[in-house]
């Protein structure tokens, strides 16, 4: 099946043969097969990972957006943002954990801002975690 990825800033992903991708759906993580029913739905912050047909696993770090299924034969993810691991600065990740822990110990911090800093944490984490299971793979 085919897989495209796209993010307002650029193509990720262009009609690349896959067997499969896993996404992380707002019901939770889902992998789609070739053949999977016509579907559509939204994605959360998390993991993704797909399986070329002509090489190793690539996974990478999405943040919220939408995938379609059709035909069994073609998905698109459109998300606003993706990383894949080979592109994530793991100390860089770091920092962003550090900042956003910091904010979220200020007992002044309105409701908004505190949902900000829990999202900015919870990808830190997450783009860790992605970059070094890339660094893993590698070896």
């Amino acid at each position: 099946m085919q897989l495209n990825i796209l993010s307002p800033e650029k193509r990720v992903v262009s009609s690349t043969e896959v067997s499969s991708v896993t996404l992380p759906g707002s019901e939770g993580q889902i992998q789609i097969l070739p053949q999977h029913a016509d579907m559509i739905g939204t994605l959360e912050t998390g993991e993704f990972a797909f399986q070329p047909l002509d090489g190793n696993p690539i996974h990478g770090v999405i943040t919220s957006g939408f995938f379609e299924v059709r035909g069994g034969e073609s998905v698109t993810v459109t998300a606003e943002t993706v990383e894949l691991a080979k592109e994530i600065d793991p100390s860089r990740a770091r920092t962003a954990q550090k900042k956003a822990e910091n904010a979220l110990t200020d007992p002044e911090l309105d409701s908004k801002l505190f949902r900000k800093y829990e999202l900015k944490l919870q990808r830190s984490l997450i783009r860790q975690q992605v970059a070094g299971r890339e660094v893993q793979t590698r070896q």
